[in-house]
């Protein structure tokens, strides 16, 4: 019978290692061309390419030809025939079957989404703090109310304190001399200026404060001059203008001395006599009649979880017989394959939809009305302030105290 390796193929193992022979890098060299030639990947490549990768796929696959010739020489040497033998374990045809894999269970669904409704709600409501916002609400609108009370009553008291005055009380705290002679400017600016000496030096500049209605310079004084080129035949008539008892003359020490004293009185008596008629006429005030405090909440939490699993499995079973014969001797040669699949596909889905809405509404319904001036002041009061007034008779005190009832009358009549 002959060998295994026989022909061209036929070695001799010795002691040194066994090199490749010209037969087998042949046969190696050729499967790897068929092998390569299959693919299109390989055509695609340039020829510097094609060439290296098949000389070293040449020379792995030849020493692996070659370890492979030593084997079947050495089993040669020892009497033995080489054969490849492969064992598979496979469970009983019936059992795998009978037996598919079962569904994914029941409980394997979490509902992660409506496990959290309470929480979330829980957590939504104490973060709103509802009763809370209503007790604001209220406070607020109540002190809202109180409070604009209370500035109208302050403003009130404030305006009737200075119009209880006398006109020189009202002037020394409410007139200044910067104020007056600012006024004299803007009332003869043809006559007189404000002029501001700086340091004693004798030079007079003005410079006009806007935010304080005055002329002012820094380390100086203001004084009212007279405007050079003015003369006495266009001067105004000051004794009839600023109720003076007597003319006087038109220069600078006059106008420090005598003009600016009178307007700052004049001025002073105007505004009394104005806040004067007014509040005989009667402040209105803002009263609170009735209102409505409205709140609302409104809560809406929509969970939702979904689940959706799949299973599928699939058993086949071959079976083929081969009958030969040949140098080595005939043989029968049976082939069983057994195959089977199994998938399985879990996914789920949740989703937590959360709205809050939060309204507060407050609806006041006020009405206008004048203060009680006999609240406020006594009768004495009341007729100083009228007699304050530029036409006493006819700014009557809008107030009950002005129609005490009538006297009674003398006996005998």
């Amino acid at each position: 019978m002959t060998g295994p390796l026989a022909g061209p193929y036929a070695a001799d193992v010795g002691a040194g290692a066994m090199p490749v022979s010209r037969a087998v890098s042949d046969l190696v060299s050729a499967q790897v061309n068929a092998l390569l030639s299959s693919s299109a990947a390989w055509h695609e490549l340039s020829p510097a390419q094609r060439a290296e990768l098949s000389a070293n796929l040449n020379k792995v696959a030849a020493y692996s030809a070659a370890l492979v010739q030593e084997d079947f020489a050495l089993s040669e040497r020892l009497g033995q025939t080489p054969m490849l033998r492969k064992q598979i374990v496979e469970p009983p045809l019936a059992e795998a079957a009978a037996d598919p894999p079962p569904p994914p269970r029941a409980d394997e669904f979490a509902p992660r989404a409506v496990n959290q409704v309470a929480r979330v709600t829980r957590e939504t409501l104490n973060a709103i703090a509802f009763p809370t916002f209503v007790a604001d609400l209220i406070k607020g609108t109540f002190n809202a109310i109180v409070d604009a009370s209370i500035q109208q009553m302050e403003a009130f008291g404030t305006l009737l304190a200075n119009v209880a005055k006398t006109v020189d009380q009202f002037m020394a705290d409410n007139i200044t001399d910067n104020q007056a002679r600012d006024w004299m400017a803007a009332q003869y600016p043809e006559h007189f200026k404000v002029s501001v000496s700086r340091g004693g030096s004798g030079a007079s500049r003005g410079r006009r404060s806007p935010a304080r209605g005055r002329e002012e310079d820094e380390g100086g004084s203001a004084k009212l001059t007279v405007r050079s080129g003015s003369d006495g035949k266009n001067k105004p008539d000051f004794r009839r203008d600023l109720g003076l008892s007597r003319n006087v003359d038109l220069d600078d020490r006059s106008a420090e001395e005598v003009l600016v004293p009178a307007a700052r009185r004049k001025m002073a008596q105007q505004r009394h006599q104005l806040l004067s008629t007014m509040v005989l006429m009667g402040i209105n005030r803002i009263v609170v009649t009735s209102g409505r405090i409205y709140a609302r909440m409104g809560f809406f939490i929509d969970a939702t979880d979904k689940a959706h699993a799949e299973s599928a499995s699939q058993f086949d079973v071959s079976h083929s017989s081969t009958a030969g014969a040949g140098f080595l001797g005939g043989g029968f040669v049976s082939r069983t394959s057994v195959a089977y699949v199994s998938s399985q596909k879990k996914d789920s889905d949740a989703s937590i939809n959360v709205q809050a809405d939060l309204t507060g509404e407050v609806d006041l319904k006020f009405k206008s009305e004048t203060f009680p001036l006999e609240r406020f002041a006594d009768m004495g009061a009341i007729q100083q302030i009228q007699g304050n007034t530029a036409n006493p008779a006819a700014n009557t005190p809008s107030t009950s105290l002005t129609n005490p009832p009538p006297a009674p009358a003398p006996a005998g009549t």
